[in-house]
């Protein structure tokens, strides 16, 4: 149960145009174009969002156009998706509509190092590469000895 001014909702048949900031729960089951920061932002299935959303948690069930940026994101059977979306775990409902530019992990875990090219030889290891089909090849235990 949510204590007074910890949620906010756009109703049904309402619109907002603008910008919101620092906004623990919203909930847009009408029109919304808006820039917006939230802990959890939940689109319902009359909801229209159009903008840019940060969130530790986003809901979709409605329609949303824009770039999105969350750890989280639920996509409902109902929800249409488009635009560029940023996440750290996805979950889709089937039925549920990515017509989008998807990026897992959007912030970068460890930007000391930066990768080289001989970083990659560790993946193919016990395999080899064929490289006449350009393909990873098991090696057999005896050859791998």
């Amino acid at each position: 149960m949510d204590k007074l001014g910890n949620k906010t909702i756009i109703g049904a048949g309402a619109s907002f145009n603008g910008k919101i900031i620092n906004a623990r729960v919203i909930e847009i089951n009408g029109k919304m174009n808006a820039d917006l920061t939230a802990d959890k932002v939940t689109i319902g299935e009359c909801g229209h969002f159009d903008g840019a959303i940060q969130a530790d948690l986003v809901v979709v069930s409605g329609h949303y156009e824009g770039k999105m940026q969350a750890g989280s994101v639920w996509a409902t059977a109902t929800a249409s998706i488009s635009g560029k979306l940023h996440y750290e775990t996805l979950q889709m409902d089937r039925g549920a509509a990515l017509n989008c530019h998807v990026i897992h992990n959007w912030t970068a875990k460890n930007t000391a190092a930066a990768p080289s090219e001989n970083d990659d030889a560790d993946l193919l290891m016990p395999a080899t590469l064929d490289k006449a089909k350009n393909v990873a090849v098991p090696t057999s235990p005896e050859e791998g000895a």
